[in-house]
């Protein structure tokens, strides 16, 4: 399979959708997708996306990093793979909409990938876990500062240190994902896709940043 075949990319209009596309293997990041996702966000973001939604093929939205081997060892290469996925989540959250639609397994960077956007909408059976502390390292700096904005210190704590798993309609992750029936969740995700792209994207992204700032002025006035 081609770098292109692994991610794929459908555009209309303002709205481009991103296809993890390696399903045999749950979509486990392996420096080949990692590079063909990469290639694919650069190029909405040369094009002027104004909302992307990210969505996988097969049974799982995400495995995580691909442990297997990327260059004939036991482990690949992880700190290319870490450096790959960081900048794959700065990516994602640099449009100024972003949606993920999650099924089956989204599993620590599949996770991280998945929170990197504004909106989650997952499927109500999806199952969300972080396993990177039992497995003896801490996850990537930008999934970690993500979910402190998104979900604050404590929960970020349970969520990423845990290693707990987590179902989309669990108590713990209220306001942070959108739980959907799996048969309307490609419909909601492209309802709301539709609505995002009637604004100005110029607007939306200012409207970001607006809320970006305010949230760090407000963390600021309470450390």
């Amino acid at each position: 399979m081609s770098g292109t075949d692994l991610c794929l990319l459908d555009r209309d209009g303002p709205i481009a959708t991103v296809t993890l596309n390696r399903p045999a293997v749950k979509n486990a990041l392996n420096l080949e997708l990692l590079n063909a996702l990469i290639g694919r966000l650069e190029a909405c973001a040369a094009a002027g996306v104004t909302v992307l939604v990210l969505r996988a093929e097969g049974t799982a939205f995400c495995a995580g990093a691909d442990v297997r081997s990327d260059d004939g060892t036991s482990i690949g290469r992880p700190t290319l793979r870490r450096d790959l996925i960081e900048e794959a989540i700065a990516l994602v959250s640099s449009f100024p909409v972003a949606i993920s639609v999650v099924h089956g397994p989204a599993v620590g960077g599949g996770w991280g990938l998945a929170f990197a956007a504004d909106v989650v909408l997952a499927a109500e059976d999806a199952l969300l876990r972080f396993p990177e502390l039992a497995l003896g390292f801490l996850p990537p700096e930008p999934i970690v500062r993500r979910f402190r904005e998104v979900a604050g210190p404590a929960r970020s704590l349970r969520l990423l240190g845990s290693g707990e798993s987590f179902r989309a309609g669990d108590p713990a992750l209220a306001g942070l994902v959108d739980a959907v029936a799996p048969d309307l969740l490609d419909d909601r995700a492209q309802a709301m896709a539709d609505l995002f792209a009637r604004s100005a994207p110029g607007l939306l992204r200012e409207l970001k940043q607006s809320i970006g700032s305010a949230h760090t002025q407000e963390g600021n006035a309470h450390e």
